[in-house]
């Protein structure tokens, strides 16, 4: 080829060759630039299936426009020669940079993190690679990382679309077709079985292990060899073969290396959010470049704390005349407490740290209000109290409560506008009323005020999530993680957050970051629990709930067990179970709604209607006193329960409004048009829900569903791949 002219392309050199063609050099006389040429050999071009590979492969990869995927000027056919024409890239493939001991770290982010960019714009389109390697991944001269090759690339199967936006559809390679390159095959791929997102983030897996380390994770002398390890065998973990590397990171590859699609990452969007948030804390030196041990992540705090406890151990010695000093975490001492004063506030900022239960948050309360009898009219005691009075008011909302939160903040900011703890308790309390505008500018005066405080950036973080800002937010609450250090409460904040969207394997991770510290986290316990429910794995978190109740009286964890059973048909233990949560706490809405289901499930209906009832009685006390808006969804369902559809439908109204693509409101619109017999706005609601991240079996199981089970629309809507 090389000498000859296709069209107005003059093919200079012969560059390379792939299982889909051979690429050349190029000249463009007309636009007077060099491009590559991917020519399609003539005995494949005779074949119709090699064709439409080649065509689909332009088709997939003209589609996008990213800039770490290569870019198609066109498709061409001349003299029966069939052609595409590709940007021409100089630098050296992936596989040519990895050295054998693997990338230094920071060149390893340097270019995982584009390349992980490049297949999150590919799977937004329905686009999956198929054949992701290091040969197919280029970097040029200037550093730009780009992925080649969507020659085995597949469109995702959706239903009609009249957006003239949206690509069209195409079969995938039916089911028994094995394609692709063995070494970083998954194992569906292998069995040729059919393929999704989740078998490239497995070859990606593959890829990243290889940048880490310098070999493959499955290796074999022949390649039955290396099917029978993708098939069988788990890998090293990275961090055996190099100790100096992130312990995270091999957390996250080995996430992408799971052998069962389900129970790897959720989607490669959530994969690139671990790498960027790791990233970030190796080079902000929270993480160091080598090994961090579980022990060394639990006891690692920021230079603020250190600076805290100096200044603690440096007036110890003003014991001898009875005094000691109050200090904020950023400043010298302040003001001058008694021993007794300070070994309270030491006490309450403990049990905060242990996490947000009602016995924590009560003790903490209790300590603070004694400190403040003792030093009346202290600003920092006054905001502090107004904190964890705004955290029990999460738990359980009291008129009083918000009340008295909003005289303690007065009185403080107007001793000291700069009480950032303030501004935090009052963001609090707007969250609760569903005003995250609201809640953004107190966090950002509080950032303002105390900006070495985590609380702040918490409170942010939730704020920027409410408003339909999720990355923004979570970046927010990545903040607050680092500069809380060993504290707890920013990384629980995190995880809720992150189940609240649906991203539920990073929930997951972060709650078991939690029991690295603390084994016995209720909060993290209870929802690893829900997590492992929700993706079907009951039998693990039966154990979790249990463990809880034999620390204590937990209504939380009676009602997370009871729902289990619920789902289990077991339906009469999930009664006692929820009993017995409704004589810890009779004042918690959840605990007489989830009676009522119970009921339902045993065919009891005048019971369960009796117990609906008093639901609703009880989220309207809790909404009166100013309790989380989101119950209005719940609310919704009961009353939907008793044909009371006008009160149900404004519930929903309300709840919309406030947070119009959180899962869990959708799934309560979706339940309560089901129950009205509105087919229409049933469905529209289920596949938002299901888009947004609520699992599938949840709709097989809820009763409101019933009349649903055997309708084919439905069953197709579950049947598709949420979010692609």
């Amino acid at each position: 080829m090389t000498g000859r002219s296709l069209l107005h392309y003059r093919i200079l050199e012969k560059l390379g060759a792939g299982g889909m063609g051979d690429v050349y050099l190029a000249e463009d006389r007309r636009l007077k630039r060099r491009v590559a040429l991917k020519v399609l050999p003539k005995e494949f071009a005779a074949l119709p299936e090699r064709l439409n590979r080649f065509r689909r492969e332009a088709e997939a990869v003209a589609a996008l426009s990213h800039p770490n995927i290569v870019t198609i000027h066109s498709v061409e056919e001349a003299e029966g020669v069939h052609f595409l024409t590709m940007e021409l890239l100089q630098g050296k493939t992936l596989a040519r940079l990895i050295p054998r001991g693997g990338l230094p770290v920071r060149r390893f982010f340097e270019i995982a993190v584009p390349l992980v960019d490049a297949l999150v714009a590919a799977h937004e389109r329905r686009i999956v690679h198929r054949d992701l390697k290091p040969t197919n991944v280029m970097v040029s001269d200037r550093g730009v990382v780009k992925v080649l090759d969507f020659g085995l690339a597949i469109l995702r199967r959706e239903p009609e679309s009249s957006d003239a936006d949206e690509l069209p559809t195409v079969t995938w390679t039916e089911e028994g077709r094995i394609q692709g390159t063995v070494p970083y095959m998954s194992p569906e791929q292998i069995r040729g079985a059919w393929v999704g997102p989740e078998s490239d983030i497995f070859s990606l897996g593959v890829v990243l292990y290889e940048m880490a380390t310098g070999r493959r994770p499955f290796q074999g002398e022949t390649s039955a060899d290396v099917v029978s390890a993708v098939l069988r065998h788990e890998p090293r973990p990275v961090t055996d073969l190099r100790p100096e590397l992130p312990y995270h990171l091999g957390r996250i590859i080995g996430h992408c290396l799971v052998k069962d699609p389900k129970h790897r990452f959720r989607s490669t969007q959530d994969l690139r959010d671990e790498l960027e948030a790791l990233r970030e804390e190796v080079e902000s030196g929270q993480i160091r470049s080598g090994a961090l041990s579980s022990a060394e992540l639990a006891a690692s705090k920021p230079k603020r704390r250190r600076r805290w406890l100096a200044a603690a151990l440096a007036v110890v010695a003003l014991l001898a005349v009875g005094s000691w000093y109050l200090t904020r975490e950023s400043e010298e001492p302040s003001w001058p407490v008694s021993y007794e004063t300070q070994e309270l506030l030491n006490q309450a900022h403990h049990l905060e740290q242990r996490g947000d239960t009602q016995e924590n948050l009560a003790a903490a309360e209790e300590r603070y209000r004694r400190a403040l009898a003792l030093e009346p009219g202290r600003p920092e005691i006054q905001a502090r109290l107004a904190a964890v009075l705004a955290r029990l008011q999460l738990k359980s909302a009291d008129a009083e409560r918000a009340d008295e939160i909003r005289r303690l903040t007065d009185q403080a900011l107007e001793e000291d506008s700069d009480q950032g703890m303030a501004y935090v308790a009052l963001g609090r309390l707007s969250l609760l009323e569903g005003d995250a505008v609201s809640a953004d500018k107190l966090a950002r005066r509080a950032i303002e005020a105390t900006p070495e405080d985590y609380c702040a950036y918490t409170l942010l973080g939730q704020s920027l999530v409410l408003q339909d800002r999720p990355d923004e937010g979570l970046r927010q609450l990545r903040e607050g993680v680092i500069r809380a250090g060993a504290d707890i409460r920013a990384r629980l904040a995190l995880a809720r957050e992150l189940m609240r969207l649906g991203r539920f394997h990073l929930a997951a991770a972060e709650y078991e970051l939690v029991r690295e510290s603390d084994p016995d986290s209720q909060l993290a316990l209870n929802n690893l629990a829900i997590l492992y429910a929700r993706s079907g794995r009951d039998l693990d978190a039966i154990p979790l709930l249990k463990r809880l109740l034999t620390l204590g009286d937990d209504d939380a964890a009676a009602v997370n067990l009871g729902m289990i059973y619920l789902r289990q048909d077991r339906a009469g233990e999930a009664v006692e179970a929820f009993l017995d949560a409704y004589r810890m706490n009779p004042d918690k809405p959840l605990i007489p709604h989830s009676l009522g289901e119970a009921y339902e499930k045993l065919e009891d209906f005048e019971t369960a209607r009796e117990w609906f009832a008093t639901a609703i009685d009880s989220y309207d006390r809790d909404l009166a006193a100013g309790g989380r808006r989101s119950w209005l969804g719940l609310r919704a369902v009961c009353a939907a329960k008793l044909a009371r559809f006008d009160e149900a439908l404004q519930n929903l109204r309300e709840v919309l409004e406030l947070a119009p693509n959180d899962p869990d409101p959708l799934f309560n619109a979706a339940q309560v048009h089901a129950l009205a017999g509105d087919r229409e706005r049933t469905l529209d609601y289920v596949q938002l829900a299901f888009e947004a991240g609520y699992p599938r079996q949840e709709f097989l199981r809820d009763l409101s569903f019933r009349a649903f089970w055997d309708d084919p629309e439905f069953l197709d809507l579950l049947e598709a791949e949420p979010g692609l």
